[in-house]
C-alpha cells in the first residue's frame, strides 16, 4: 500500500467514560482504523470493565437478571458489532517512549477483503487513527509540557496524514471531587474535568529545571497546544 497524502483535520473529542469511547470509535470509522490505547492491555481492560460497571450501576440494572436490553451494545455481538471490530486494530502503548516508537514506524493493516456489513455514511464515518489517552500518559513524566506533547502531537499527526486518516484523540472521563473533609450535598453534583483546559508548563521539567527565567515557567492551556493540529469538539 502506498502512502496516501491526502490530509485531514484531526478531531478532539469532549472526554468520555471508556465504555463509551470505544462504543464512539467502533460506530463512527471504516477500514483501516487503528486504536492506539495509551496504558497497558491489563489496565484497559480493568478500566473498561469498571466503566460497563459504572454504567449498570446508573441504569439500575444489577439487581436483575442481564438480558439483551440491559447489556450494554459492547457485550451484544450483533453481526455490525463484530463486523466494526475486525476492522479495527488495537494497539498499546504503556508509555510516552512505546507510543512514539509505534507512531514512527506506524502503517496500517492491509483489509484483505471489503466489509459490505459497515455502509459509511457520507462526512460523518471516517478511517481513524484514534489515540486514547495521549494527554493522560504524559502526566507525570518530563514530557508533560508543551514541548513533549508537541512532539507526540508531530508524531501522531504525521503518522495519520501519511496514509490519508484522521487523527482523532480521546481522554478518559476523570471527575472533580470535593476533599473529604466536604462531603457532597444531595443537591451538588460531580462535575467532568476538561482535560483540554489544563495548564501544562512550556519546557519539560528536565530542561525548565536549568532554566529559572520566568519564561521557562509560563504555562499554556493544553487546547491552544492540540489545536495545532485537531479541532477541538467541546461537551
Amino acid at each position: 500500500m502506498s502512502p496516501r497524502h491526502a490530509g485531514q483535520c484531526g478531531l478532539a473529542l469532549p472526554p468520555m467514560a471508556c465504555h463509551a469511547s470505544i462504543d464512539y470509535l467502533l460506530q463512527n470509522h471504516v477500514a483501516p482504523t487503528t486504536i492506539v490505547i495509551c496504558s497497558s492491555r491489563e489496565a484497559f481492560l480493568g478500566a473498561l470493565q469498571s466503566s460497563l460497571q459504572a454504567e449498570n450501576l446508573n441504569e439500575d440494572t444489577l439487581d436483575s437478571a442481564p438480558t439483551d436490553a440491559s447489556l450494554h451494545t459492547l457485550l451484544i455481538p450483533t453481526i455490525h458489532q463484530l463486523a466494526a471490530s475486525s476492522t479495527v486494530d488495537v494497539a498499546f502503548a504503556p508509555s510516552v517512549p512505546h507510543l512514539r516508537a509505534y507512531l514512527a514506524c506506524y502503517a496500517p493493516a492491509r483489509v484483505s477483503t471489503p466489509t459490505s456489513t459497515i455502509v459509511p455514511r457520507p462526512g460523518f464515518q471516517t478511517s481513524m487513527l484514534a489515540i486514547y489517552g495521549l494527554l493522560r500518559v504524559h502526566r507525570d513524566t518530563s514530557e508533560h509540557s508543551v514541548q513533549g506533547l508537541s512532539r507526540s502531537l508531530a508524531a501522531a499527526a504525521e503518522a495519520a496524514n501519511t496514509w490519508g486518516m484522521r487523527l482523532t484523540l480521546v481522554e478518559p472521563l476523570e471527575n472533580t471531587q470535593p476533599p473529604a473533609a466536604e462531603p457532597m450535598m444531595e443537591s451538588e453534583t460531580v462535575s467532568p474535568l476538561d482535560p483540554w483546559s489544563e495548564q501544562v508548563p512550556l519546557l519539560n521539567s528536565s530542561l525548565a529545571s536549568i532554566n529559572s527565567s520566568t519564561w521557562a515557567r509560563r504555562t499554556v492551556d493544553v487546547g491552544a497546544v492540540v489545536a495545532r493540529w485537531c479541532s477541538i469538539a467541546r461537551p
